[in-house]
């Protein structure tokens, strides 16, 4: 029941709105040293030292240390394969730097890249099952996924429109070779999100020798195999399927899900000059959910049929003009199919008996095929003629393909009024083209020798509503010392809500472009080669947020979360507002060789505002977000790794007690939306690695546990609607209301070869 729930929460929002940093500071995981200390694949590449005389570098993401160079006087450029996004070495704030190997061997992961970025400060997952990432009290579709520079619009398995979580990654953490999680003030150059970018780099090709590899655990089983190309290039080509579908068909969600996926990437250096990245990334999957219609304890009721697949497939094209100045061309094209359908088993246990319930046909209630297709082209240049300043600029249009078939005929009894009569029937198929541009610019300076700034903006259009956004960016950094130092950045964003969120009511369409304006300030209390410590403070403020037109304290921020009830599609307007404000201390440290860890401790508050004009928490707001991981490298056969997880209690609605009981269904108080808070959230995570070498091979085995402890951390209150067919409920609560749990202690295990 426990994982039932869960589990279909992280897919369905039931009730669906919709509408017409400085971490240079932050420590790298485990104790890394700075990434323009890291050592770097042998390809051509390009980066940009604007601080010769400095002792402290100053890296920028996008660059990474020569491998091969072209000088001209004291300034060096270099392209990397790496290198996701173009830019300079300007001054906005640092991602956090993550190599693959980190993930791989990290408690309480399974391995997959979005549950480990959960260590960060700020960031924190909707519950136990799904990898859907929330950061810094941002929506999951407030995130952006790039790999090897190409936006990927979801890189989950078991995905929906409208957000960027699932169940588990497409890609093969060991198909990586790093990530950079940026939560903040990002430069003009990445397309908008609110909240982060996330921008993932495949594996590379080390000394030019092959590198094979199969693995095997609990959430599939796969290989990775990297083999030269040509003199220089690569090919790399990851597959990866599911197997606890082999054994079961229920893995207590009354269903089990399945799911494949294939990585290729090719890499080709024509000439010292171009670097050409050719990359497919594909996955399809599927799970059916049948409640146990003759179980009294059961708090769904509808059955579910799902299945999807997403691809993108992309090609880019780095070319050097001459040594102070190169560009990048993107292309790529990106596909994503979801069909759902719902039927409702409630009404056959209310008028039936338990021996003929399972006889009585479904009704169905939700039907949904929706296809979303994107074709991107974009230009990247980057000048850097001198050693005080730089220049980057680019441009992109897109053509979207909207494709969709939505069904509700029968509406639902809305569980947000006391209304028996189901409200909100609602049909829509939009089919149609719309277009979009973005086109940007960032200049940076450096006045003196340890101070540098950077300003820029962002032009964008949307076809679809006619919209028109300029953004600005304004960052600064200052090297106090060469352990120590200051930041600070400005900037507005802006994001188009969902496009299935605005094609579901005729006002949707007049929906604006959600706006946020990031400010942060940081500082690098100590930056050295065994430790870290840095602190950052955040504030986000929300306008033309989307909210109820017919609930005026109902947002997109605050949805009731109805687990596993119908879709709901209401009317909504751009009038809401927010405010997400916090302060983070983070720290790594290296103890000789062996142990590493990192900590991390995050006071924030995330409260937005609908038509009321009340600001309440967001279903994103945690006060107390603190993490502690380490780790044990013996060096030669053993490795250890633990997580510590401690959040504040997340907010959620309370029922009318009064009339649920009276109509046997779900009604909540919105006079009282997410005013109370559940207990807080604790877990445990440890893992086990041993290796064995096999002569020339190696066979790793791991095992561990999450949620060591057993603790049963608060998920929250679900109503039972299926008690009046079999007992009552009508003077005691209790018999109506039970409580849910995070999933309890769940092991982890597998092996990986290596050839």
């Amino acid at each position: 029941m426990l994982v039932r729930v869960l589990l279909f929460l992280s897919l369905w929002a039931p009730i669906v709105l919709v509408s017409s940093s400085g971490q240079n500071i932050a420590p790298a995981p485990s104790g890394d040293t700075p990434r323009a200390a890291q050592a770097s694949p042998a390809v051509p590449s390009i980066a940009l030292n604007l601080f010769p005389d400095s002792p402290l570098p100053m890296p920028r993401a996008g660059l990474e240390p020569p491998a091969a160079s072209v000088s001209l006087v004291r300034t060096t450029i270099h392209v990397s394969a790496r290198s996701a996004e173009i830019s300079t070495d300007n001054t906005a704030p640092m991602p956090y730097h993550v190599e693959a190997a980190q993930i791989l061997s990290s408690a309480g992961t399974y391995g997959d890249l979005s549950r480990y970025l959960q260590l960060f400060p700020g960031v924190v997952s909707t519950s136990d099952v799904t990898d859907e990432i929330l950061v810094r009290g941002g929506n999951p579709a407030e995130n952006l996924y790039l790999v090897d520079g190409i936006a990927i619009p979801n890189i989950n398995h078991i995905a929906i429109e409208g957000t960027t979580g699932g169940l588990v990654s497409m890609i093969d953490t060991a198909a990586m070779q790093s990530l950079d999680f940026y939560t903040g003030g990002y430069d003009a150059s990445y397309e908008e999100r609110l909240s982060s970018v996330v921008d993932i780099h495949t594996r590379e090709l080390a000394d030019r020798r092959p590198h094979l590899e199969s693995d095997f655990g609990f959430v599939g089983a796969g290989g990775v195999s990297l083999l030269p190309l040509g003199q220089q290039g690569s090919l790399l080509i990851s597959a990866h399927h599911s197997i606890v579908n082999l054994f079961t068909n229920d893995i207590g969600i009354d269903g089990v899900p399945t799911y494949t996926n294939l990585l290729i990437r090719a890499q080709l250096v024509p000439s010292s000059s171009d670097q050409l990245t050719l990359l497919s990334l594909s996955g399809v999957d599927s799970l059916d959910i049948t409640p146990c219609d003759l179980d009294a304890d059961e708090t769904l009721t509808i059955e579910t049929q799902y299945s999807g697949w997403r691809t993108t497939n992309g090609l880019r094209w780095r070319h050097i003009y001459s040594p102070t100045f190169f560009a990048v061309l993107t292309a790529s094209d990106s596909e994503q199919q979801q069909d759902v359908d719902q039927q409702d088993q409630f009404y056959q246990v209310l008028k039936s008996t338990r021996q003929d319930a399972q006889d009585l046909p479904l009704v169905p209630v939700y039907s949904e095929s929706s296809h979303d297709g994107r074709a991107t082209l974009k230009y990247d240049t980057i000048f850097a003629p001198g050693r005080r300043w730089s220049l980057m600029a680019g441009t992109a249009g897109m053509l979207n393909r909207v494709d969709y078939r939505i069904a509700q005929p029968l509406g639902e009894q809305s569980p947000l009024t006391i209304n028996p009569a189901a409200s909100d029937a609602v049909t829509f198929a939009p089919s149609f083209l719309s277009g979009e541009t973005g086109s940007y610019a960032e200049l940076t300076i450096h006045p003196l020798a340890r101070w540098s700034i950077s300003s820029g903006g962002r032009l964008q259009s949307f076809a679809l509503g006619g919209h028109l956004t300029a953004t600005s960016r304004l960052h600064s950094a200052l090297r106090l010392s060469p352990h120590t130092g200051l930041h600070a950045a400005w900037g507005d964003y802006a994001q188009m809500p969902p496009t299935i969120y605005i094609t579901a009511w005729p006002q949707n369409h007049e929906l604006l472009p959600i706006r946020v304006r990031h400010i942060v300030v940081g500082a690098d209390l100590y930056s050295g080669r065994f430790a870290r410590l840095a602190v950052e403070a955040y504030r986000k403020n929300y306008s033309d947020y989307p909210v109820s037109t017919e609930f005026p304290s109902l947002s997109l921020a605050n949805v009731i979360q109805t687990s596993g009830q119908q879709f709901l599609w209401i009317p909504l307007s751009s009038q809401g507002t927010g405010l997400a404000q916090g302060v983070e201390l983070s720290s790594s440290a290296h103890i000789a060789s062996h142990l590493s860890g990192q900590a991390s401790i995050a006071w924030a508050r995330a409260k937005f505002a609908a038509l009321d004009e009340v600001l309440r928490p967001g279903n994103f707001d945690y006060p107390l977000i603190g993490n502690a991981s380490g780790s044990y490298d013996s060096g030669k056969r053993y490795e250890a790794s633990w997580r510590y997880e401690y959040t504040s209690g997340h907010p959620y609605t309370p029922f009318l007690l009064d009339a649920s009981m009276q109509q046997n269904r779900p009604i909540y108080d919105l006079s009282r939306l997410n005013a109370v808070r559940g207990p807080v959230y604790s877990r445990f995570d440890f893992q086990f690695d041993r290796s064995i070498n096999l002569g020339s091979r190696r066979l790793i085995l791991y095992g561990g546990l999450n949620n060591a402890w057993n603790r049963k951390n608060f998920f929250g209150d679900f109503w039972m609607p299926r008690v009046d067919a079999y007992s009552s409920c009508h003077h005691n609560p209790e018999n109506c209301v039970t409580v849910q749990y995070e999933t309890p202690r769940m092991p982890n295990f597998g092996a990986r070869y290596i050839f």
